[in-house]
């Protein structure tokens, strides 16, 4: 699997072990308040435990740690807990499978995920399979190096937790924000259960949408057409039935209708008494004509295999006009009908759905899609209903649809939606819209109309308020994804928040009920500060009374009431709530972009209704999903790679920089094996080089020094702000390629003057490289420390700060001068004929190098030609133009070429200051003269400041 040397990929394996052993003995990530230090507090969504983890689960935890042992360096006190989420169907639904020998299951278990044969069968107890993978996956993050303090560890099932949800809910419920109701919500149409987000494969969350059914009439009864685009109806021409289809007969809403027999199977969860009445093949169903209800056209029922179905009623209205799909079919079939327009939008000259298929030349089903999609999008943003729209409606319905005239596309969508609802010539059904979702036993997820069940009234505009403002008050990680978040806030009403399967809290007032899964999880992150402090005094849940919790997380009520009645000590009250008060609020929360319109929103939601403003989470950071080899990790694909196995071929350091720190945060991370090849070079040549530095023993302190010590303050720097705004990709290169590339440079440089690297220097830059790379690979951050024979720990030393009287511009610019000087040389040697002898440079006069520093000062003071000349007034025409070309060619400079000519250098002396290492750059012997009149007349060359004429001989 991979080309990494096995000799130093064990070794990173080794080390890891022995740096991890060292940290949990000297209890080095436990944290406890300190008054004297800023806290930071950070939390990572906890795992389900119902699977090992897998390569892509490590991304989001190590992005955290990443900035948890930045933190730490910066001289905060840090805390990074971690629990485990047993509630919900997730658990249960895996056990079931084994249970029912599931052979996909049992297959990844086994051959994959390497769970030892006679395990395999005791994982059908859901708590048994809980417990064991909690342990696999707490192995997992102790091998990935986590800095977690381990003592705040718990599960959501534990009965003091239970105790703590409770207490959440009945604040939530006290003030108006649960209720009981009637609304829509994604069902399991097998365990009669709400189906969210974490109960789904592939945790999708169900996106419920609306469809408008018209009923059109026919001779065997109405055919429920089902539409997204109601505004077209007057453009309709025929209707689409699936021909291989078998469709029913059934009493909907007092009215009988002809629906696909998904469809009436679905429609049962949201209407009442749907009966079946007796079957008819779609085959049958083209030999009718039905009337559209609006113009009183009668329309053909034509056949067509793209119907799906299992979408709304399985009944689709053609529209050519407006429809690529329709246009596209009809011409396949030869089926020849009048277009009817009813939208037009600028810039087309023809129907937009004709004029696209027609430009387009769609080729299959997935081409219309996208041309679908295009043509949905420009009307919807762009079309206006078209001024003859009215000649196709029935007289008797005229004067009430007049206004749509000229209206746009989403204005007269709503009247025409109200007119149909009103005269009842339809009605409204709802449809999963990113269908086909499938819950976790393996059954489509449907709606269902739910009556007198438990919701979040997420929708409530007081609530709704609160947790803008809130979100409004956060730090956002990355920026760009805050219009997520502001999307999802607005867009969330009702979510159903109890289940009668799964392990979880029981509803406090309605016991048959148990909390799920996503609401139970949305402010645990309190939980962790007193986790510890509940274990260590021993105390009992039915102590943790609501009393208990509205002092310890409030301040409310009276201690000495709240430890008669809880029969806990004084003092152990005011410790724990001392605990929680130091580390509230929250102070960055992590956790994946798949989150956003669920999991994360709800954290947002209930922080704003339970706790007051100072306690509110301060930040939330959101990375991309994690891709293996350029594709999404899926059983199917069978690309699966667990995490431990993961750290085993390729060490955890190797893995923490590539997860997270070679891609940006909101984008998604590619693991690749080349990618990992390239890090893990990476960190054996500093590793080299730090085991080494007893064999430099040079002394010399020049130039070079100069330039490797100013280029590690530059990194520091540079990279310091980056990692404070979490652009982790960015500081990595600097930290890890730049740095390393530096230097090389150096052991170049060095070579070039024939003397020894200065160990002194080198040490230096690699006690301050190994603190700046310790927050993504501690684990060689930590041996090379010690290699390096400094005591104690890295993970706690100081971040590095800059020494600005270190940072030598010049001499960079002056370095960056000689590698282009170089390039230049190798560009002319590619296409020299012969073999070159000796190469001559000639700088330009020095008079020259002042014309070209003063029209750089006039550009960089936003002044023009005509204020250079006026300063340097030519005597005559080549005078004149010499200065025009100067100015032009200050103007043509890159930013460092200009700074460089700023310094008031000596062009022929900073070349020859370089001679050594240009000409063992180029291995050819060089020589550096001033250029003349004579060199010019004898070449036909010329020679500009910072642009010598170069000459080979």
């Amino acid at each position: 699997m991979s080309q990494i040397s096995q000799n130093f990929n064990s070794f990173l394996v080794n080390i890891s072990e022995k740096w991890q052993k060292k940290w949990a003995e000297s209890k080095l990530f436990e944290s406890n308040p300190n008054d004297t230090e800023k806290k930071y507090f950070t939390t990572v969504a906890f795992p389900y435990p119902n699977s090992p983890f897998h390569l892509g689960h490590g991304r989001t935890y190590t992005t955290a740690d990443i900035y948890a042992r930045y933190m730490r360096m910066k001289g905060y006190n840090v805390l990074f807990p971690m629990g485990f989420h047993y509630t919900g169907t997730p658990i249960i639904t895996m056990a079931d499978d084994v249970a029912k020998g599931e052979k996909e299951v049992i297959d990844i278990f086994k051959n994959i995920y390497e769970i030892p044969s006679d395990v395999i069968p005791k994982l059908s107890d859901p708590l048994f399979m809980a417990n064991y993978f909690k342990e696999d996956i707490k192995q997992a993050m102790r091998e990935l190096g986590l800095s977690i303090d381990w003592r705040r560890e718990f599960t959501t099932i534990d009965p003091e937790f239970s105790s703590f949800i409770i207490w959440q809910f009945n604040i939530l419920q006290s003030k108006g924000y649960i209720v009981k109701d009637t609304h829509p919500v994604g069902w399991c149409p097998v365990h009669n259960l709400p189906v969210g987000m974490h109960d789904t494969k592939g945790d999708m969350e169900p996106d419920i949408g609306e469809y408008i059914v018209i009923y059109f009439e026919s001779e065997k009864g109405v055919l429920p057409v089902a539409t997204l685009r109601p505004e077209t109806i007057f453009g309709v021409v025929a209707i689409w039935i699936n021909p291989k289809v078998t469709y029913v007969l059934a009493k909907i809403k007092g009215i009988n209708m002809i629906v696909s027999e998904r469809a009436a199977f679905k429609l049962g969860f949201q209407i009442d008494d749907v009966e079946v009445i007796g079957k008819i093949s779609g085959s049958e169903l083209t030999k009718l004509k039905a009337k559209n209800p609006i113009t009183g056209k009668e329309v053909p029922l034509l056949p067509a295999d793209f119907v799906d179905p299992d979408v709304a009623t399985g009944v689709v209205m053609s529209v050519p006009a407006h429809a690529p799909f329709d246009y596209y079919y009809l011409r396949k079939i030869n089926y020849h009908t009048d277009i009817i327009p009813v939208v037009s939008v600028e810039g087309y000259s023809k129907p937009t759905a004709v004029e696209v298929v027609e430009k387009n030349n769609p080729k299959n089903d997935t081409d219309l899609k996208k041309l679908t999609e295009l043509v949905y999008k420009t009307e919807y943003n762009k079309g206006k209903m078209r001024d003859d729209v009215l000649q196709y409606v029935e007289d008797k319905y005229k004067d009430k649809l007049k206004e749509i005239v000229g209206l746009s596309v989403p204005d007269a969508r709503k009247i025409i939606t109200s007119f149909i609802i009103d005269n009842n010539l339809g009605t409204k059904i709802l449809e999963i819209m990113n269908r086909p979702v499938y819950c976790r036993c393996g059954n489509e997820v449907v709606v269902k109309i739910l009556k007198d069940q438990w919701f979040l009234d997420y929708g409530n505009p007081e609530w709704k308020a609160l947790a803008k403002k809130l979100l409004s008050s956060m730090r956002v990680v990355p920026d760009e994804v805050r219009k997520d978040f502001e999307y999802a806030l607005d867009w969330l009403q009702k979510r159903a928040c109890a289940r009668t399967r799964g392990l979880g809290t029981p509803l406090p007032w309605d016991k048959k009920w148990i909390i799920e899964s996503l609401s139970d999880s949305t402010i645990y992150m309190a939980f962790y500060t007193i986790a510890h402090k509940i274990r260590e005094n021993k105390l009992h849940a039915s102590q943790l009374t609501l009393d208990f919790w509205n002092y310890v997380m409030l301040g409310k009520g009276n201690i000495d009431e709240v430890a008669v009645s809880t029969k806990i000590p004084k003092n152990i009250i005011e410790d724990i709530r001392k605990e929680f008060t130091y580390w509230y609020p929250l102070d960055m929360r992590h956790s994946g972009s798949d989150l956003i319109p669920n999991h994360l929103s709800f954290f947002i939601f209930n922080h704003a209704a339970v706790f007051p403003e100072n306690l509110w989470p301060r930040g939330v950071a959101v990375n991309g999903l994690v891709l293996y080899e350029g594709k999404k990790m899926s059983k199917s694909l069978r690309n699966i790679i667990p995490l431990r196995k993961a750290i085993r071929i390729y060490g955890s350091d190797v893995i923490r920089i590539v997860l997270a720190a070679l891609a940006d945060m909101g984008s998604e991370s590619n693991f690749t094996d080349s990618s990992a090849k390239a890090v893990s070079d990476t960190l054996k040549r500093f590793y080299d080089i730090s085991s080494s530095l007893s064999q430099y023993k040079g002394e010399t302190y020049g130039m070079e020094e100069r330039w490797l010590l100013s280029r590690l303050n530059d990194v520091i720097k540079l990279a310091t702000p980056l990692m404070d705004q979490m652009r982790f990709r960015e500081a990595l290169n600097m930290i890890l390629f730049g740095l390393l590339s530096d230097i090389n440079e150096y052991f170049e440089m060095i070579k070039a003057e024939k003397r020894d690297p200065n160990g002194k220097v080198l040490k230096e830059v690699l006690e301050g490289w190994t603190k700046l790379v310790s927050p993504f690979a501690p684990h060689l951050a930590e041996e090379i420390w010690s290699l390096l024979g400094k005591d104690g720990f890295v993970s706690i030393e100081t971040w590095p700060t800059y020494d600005e009287g270190k940072i030598d511009i010049k001499t960079e610019l002056i370095h960056e001068y000689h590698h282009d000087l170089i390039d230049d040389v190798k560009a002319i040697l590619n296409v020299f004929k012969g073999t070159p002898k000796i190469i001559k440079i000639y700088v330009a006069e020095d008079y020259k190098m002042k014309l070209l520093k003063d029209a750089i000062e006039v550009l960089n003071s936003g002044g023009t030609l005509k204020n250079f000349m006026s300063t340097h007034k030519p005597k005559n025409s080549n005078e004149a133009k010499e200065n025009q070309k100067i100015f032009e060619y200050a103007n043509s400079l890159s930013d460092y070429m200009k700074k460089l000519a700023l310094y008031d250098i000596n062009e022929e002396e900073v070349i020859k200051e370089g001679i050594q290492y240009i000409q063992y750059k180029l291995g050819i012997e060089v020589k550096v003269e001033k250029f003349n009149d004579e060199i010019k007349k004898k070449y036909n060359k010329d020679s500009l400041p910072l642009r010598p004429a170069i000459i080979i001989e």
